[in-house]
């Protein structure tokens, strides 16, 4: 196979849903070009680790595979510091069986990174060292190595372990290391992203620096989809927020699971919400009697699904609080307009101050003043950012602005 073939990454995905359910063959194809590019880095053969992580994972469709990456029922040790994932396992206290820790990945690469690592660790040298004596194309001296070594607790490990790369023919990626250079290991990056499931839409997790666009060169869907699909998500070259979910479909109209409504909580955000659950923001707005751009009052249920009964008490982001009474008054003096000093344009309207000196008018062409009809969607659309972003930039804890606020934008 040549060298190319084996760079493309294509897609390294879990899939976890029974609609998405991969076969044998399928996750072979998924995470070979891993499993020989830790063969190349390690010396473990590539034949053995996707033999162990098939056994060990279910061929990506187990529990701990799906909702925490970990493909070889690696536990957390002593000297893990990162997210973990609890479930029974064979930990007992008192006679008792309790639920294992076993450690929770960001990417199913770095499962298989941390598989390596396990074996090759100095501190287990005495246990498995023994195996890196043995040739990479040893598949059998491998699979009865690990089973010696109490790899597992099933007496046929060893013999399952061989059924699989015989069947499947996995011994053949075992001979792919003389025709591949040891640096092309690097050419392979570590943006593999588990495909996840959220009211029955496929999602994934952004990443550091993630955009559509290098999200769409990893997965199979364009950029503009991966636009249209997300409310949040305004431009193709948008930096997205790590960590936030990224629909890959169409989200849906209401939602499926148990759950009824979301409790709105002071600094929530409807957009956010509408990503959390995979559901449209227009929908979700009809359902709760919303329009776009209006705030519930905090401390009221914001239904999922089902029909609204009780009409909600929105919060008027024109009015501005009186500073000495904390009462919200209605601010009916339009304002002027404030023109932007290079092109004279008309930027926004604002209320009226005493004074306007040209570095003034200056200093505000660069921020966002808001006027009447102004939301934080709105404004985070139009300068390609984020509701978070913009409320991060601003020091805001609500979604609450008022008339004249002028807002820092990028």
């Amino acid at each position: 196979m040549s060298m190319r073939n084996w760079i493309l990454i294509g897609g390294f995905i879990a899939i976890c849903n029974s609609g998405f359910s991969q076969d044998n063959a399928a996750y072979i194809n998924l995470y070979k070009d891993i499993a020989v590019a830790e063969m190349i880095r390690t010396g473990i053969p590539a034949s053995i680790k996707l033999a162990q992580a098939m056994l060990e994972s279910n061929c990506g469709k187990s529990d701990l595979a799906c909702r925490a990456n970990n493909h070889f029922g690696i536990k957390c040790g002593n000297d893990w510091n990162g997210n973990h994932f609890k479930k029974e396992d064979d930990d007992y206290e008192d006679g008792q069986l309790v639920k294992s820790c076993f450690r929770e990945f960001s990417t199913v690469y770095d499962s298989y990174v941390a598989h390596s690592d396990f074996l090759t660790d100095p501190a287990k040298a005495a246990r498995y060292g023994f195996l890196f004596d043995l040739k990479t194309t040893d598949y059998k001296g491998w699979a009865n190595g690990l089973s010696r070594a109490g790899y597992a607790t099933d007496p046929k490990y060893a013999e399952r372990l061989i059924t699989l790369i015989e069947k499947y023919q996995l011994d053949q990626l075992d001979n792919e290391i003389d025709g591949i250079e040891a640096s092309s290991a690097s050419a392979i990056k570590k943006s593999h992203y588990a495909i996840r499931n959220q009211n029955d839409v496929k999602y994934v997790i952004a990443g550091e620096n993630d955009s559509p666009l290098s999200l769409a060169s990893q997965l199979d869907i364009r950029a503009s989809e991966i636009v249209k699909y997300n409310d949040d998500i305004n431009d193709k070259k948008q930096i997205l927020v790590k960590g936030s979910h990224v629909y890959l479909q169409p989200k849906k109209n209401k939602y499926n699971g148990r759950q009824q409504y979301h409790m709105f909580k002071a600094g929530d955000d409807l957009v956010a919400i509408s990503q959390k659950y995979g559901i449209k923001l227009s929908a979700l707005l009809k359902r709760n009697g919303l329009s776009e751009g209006q705030v519930p009052m905090p401390s009221q249920k914001i239904l999922l699904k089902g029909k609204l009964k009780k009409e909600l008490q929105i919060i008027d982001p024109y009015s501005i609080p009186d500073r000495e009474t904390g009462n919200e008054s209605v601010n009916k003096n339009p304002g002027i307009e404030v023109k932007d000093m290079n092109s004279g344009k008309v930027m926004q309207s604002r209320p009226e101050m005493k004074a306007n000196t040209t570095s003034e008018a200056m200093v505000l062409s660069k921020g966002h003043v808001v006027a009447k009809g102004d939301t934080l969607f709105g404004i985070a659309h139009s300068y390609g950012m984020t509701v978070d972003e913009l409320k991060k930039m601003n020091n805001l804890s609500v979604d609450t602005i008022f008339i004249g606020q002028t807002l820092e934008v990028r």
